[in-house]
């Protein structure tokens, strides 16, 4: 195995980890670390970027 499997494997092992973590209802909710990280104004606009859009709906 090279290197670059190797830490892509780690890299996988470390994003499962947090995904089974954000299930436990006592965690953190990703909206709210987007806003610790990213502040809130950056995070309420990416994650209205993200959100699926039903049709006829326009951005305020």
């Amino acid at each position: 195995m090279n290197v670059l499997a190797q830490e892509t494997n780690h890299r996988g092992m470390r994003l499962l980890a947090a995904h089974l973590e954000s299930l436990d209802p006592r965690a953190v909710q990703a909206r709210e670390r987007l806003d610790m990280e990213l502040g809130s104004e950056l995070a309420r606009k990416l994650v209205f970027a993200l959100a699926s859009h039903r049709p006829g709906r326009r951005a305020a």
